[in-house]
């Protein structure tokens, strides 16, 4: 058996030196002063402390296990030291407008599609020169813990995982299964969005979305988009995405693997999970009209949030065990399935990117309805907590009510008609939905990635550290 780390997070590069982990101070230097202080940009400030239970994951009351002091950022200014500037703002005193158009992937240019794919894979095999991993075996030991450095792209991958773990005796996490959700997402793409426009210098590059309404197959799973797949899941060889490897040491240790798994799709042969998402289960989702409802878990009924993440299922003849986005994870069958891996998957972002999409479709229309501010949500995901891993801090609600226009984009209409619900493939059947992210499962996850062994279905009256991690 092998061991999971329990923790990976981003930490600005500066913020990993010795002297800021001792003053337990984040506040790089930009332009000769802290957070641009000198520059009017922003100001070395504490943030409100918090009592911290007695051992701590250092994830709770984000980032208060390591800095006392981060950079408040004033203005249209943002980032880890105010040097950047707000989604939507650009400019050497950040006062320009900004704004691109998100398009359908299939809608883009030869050209775009083009830039779009040799982005990524700059991005993949470029070394971040702005921040460092941090991971840890046990996350309630001070300094238990170590810096590895890694690409812009891996980066990203591993602040998905960081904030999709559970919390100890608890099925809840940073970013899915509550009010969050949408949110989390919105400001992640918004994140690896501006990382890679600084790797490159092109501001104008954008993630496209996937509408999977449009299809009953994986219509990006060929070698003109992400790479098609052969019958062991592996990517086909003429795709450059087929070189694509998960740099799983940093997740499980331990292991015998001699090198990191490439990416799995085998989309639609999972016969529990073989149908997407149709514009009919679109239609539900966006007629419900609270955005959650008690006890904002996965068990919410008649949440535009539980519906939109995929835990309400549709009454029909289908018999899915999920709906919506976490349909969409477990219908490609391979390492978009699984927590850990998920954002390995290059179509993760362009997934999201379609959710995004639909949240702010429903929050346009929904102008009345506000973020939850309710104890029964988890604290960690609660209106007021900061959202991990993200500098500088940001509340959850923090994006409530600031629409797409405000933050530099919008989504463009598919150029082609929609003709009604997509094609369904026949009925399915089968035991629950389960994600796999735990302790005792990162070998199942081995052997499903680098084997191609099929997963096995968990009892779903499993508890504890093997219950079903569900969202992406």
């Amino acid at each position: 058996m092998v061991t999971l780390k329990e923790v990976d997070a981003q930490f600005p590069r500066p913020c990993t030196t010795v002297e800021a982990l001792q003053t337990r101070t984040c506040c790089p230097f930009w332009n000769g002063s802290p957070c641009g202080f000198s520059s009017g940009r922003g100001v070395c400030a504490p943030h409100p402390a918090r009592d911290l239970p007695k051992p701590v994951d250092y994830r709770v009351n984000w980032p208060r296990a390591f800095y006392d002091s981060v950079c408040t950022c004033w203005g249209n200014y943002d980032g880890f030291d105010c040097g950047q500037c707000l989604p939507g703002w650009r400019g050497p005193q950040c006062l320009q407008r900004h704004h691109v158009e998100r398009k359908e992937i299939t809608d883009m240019t030869d050209s775009e599609r083009e830039t779009l794919l040799s982005t990524l894979h700059l991005a993949k095999h470029t070394q971040s020169s702005r921040y460092m991993i941090l991971t840890s075996n046990d996350t309630t030991v001070d300094g238990n813990y170590v810096f590895h450095n890694t690409s812009v792209y891996d980066l990203y991958v591993w602040m998905h995982y960081y904030s999709a773990k559970s919390y100890a005796g608890s099925a809840n996490n940073a970013a899915h299964r509550g009010p969050a959700f949408v949110f989390w997402h919105r400001v992640f793409l918004l994140f690896i969005e501006r990382e890679i426009r600084e790797l490159t210098g092109n501001q104008d590059f954008f993630i496209p979305y996937w509408d999977w309404t449009r299809t009953n197959h994986c219509n990006i799973c060929t070698n003109k988009y992400f790479g098609g797949v052969g019958p062991d899941g592996r990517i086909d060889s003429a795709s450059p995405f087929s070189k694509w490897k998960e740099n799983l040491g940093i997740i499980c240790i331990n292991t015998d693997t001699s090198e990191p798994a490439h990416l799995i799709r085998n989309p639609g042969k999972d016969p529990v999970f073989k149908t997407l998402p149709t514009t009919i289960d679109v239609e539900d989702t966006m007629a419900t009209q609270l955005f959650d409802t008690r006890p904002f878990d996965m068990t919410s009924k008649n949440s535009f949030r539980s519906k939109l993440e995929g835990f309400e299922i549709p009454n029909d003849s289908r018999r899915l065990n999920s709906s919506m986005h976490n349909l969409v994870h477990r219908y490609l069958n391979g390492t978009m399935s699984l927590v850990p891996t998920a954002a390995n998957d290059p179509i993760f972002m362009l997934h999201h990117s379609y959710v995004d999409k639909l949240a702010e479709k429903w929050m346009q229309d929904h102008s009345e309805a506000a973020y939850p501010d309710d104890d029964e949500v988890h604290p960690a995901q609660r209106a007021q907590a900061y959202m991990a891993p993200f500098f500088p801090l940001r509340s959850n609600n923090y994006y409530w009510g600031r629409d797409t226009q405000s933050l530099g984009y919008n989504y463009r209409e598919h150029s082609l008609h929609h003709s009604g619900r997509a094609l369904q493939t026949e009925e399915s059947s089968g035991s629950g939905l389960f994600w796999v992210s735990s302790v005792s499962l990162c070998s199942v996850l081995l052997l499903q990635l680098l084997l191609n062994a099929k997963m096995p279905r968990l009892d779903p009256h499993q508890h504890g550290e093997q219950t079903a991690e569900t969202g992406m």
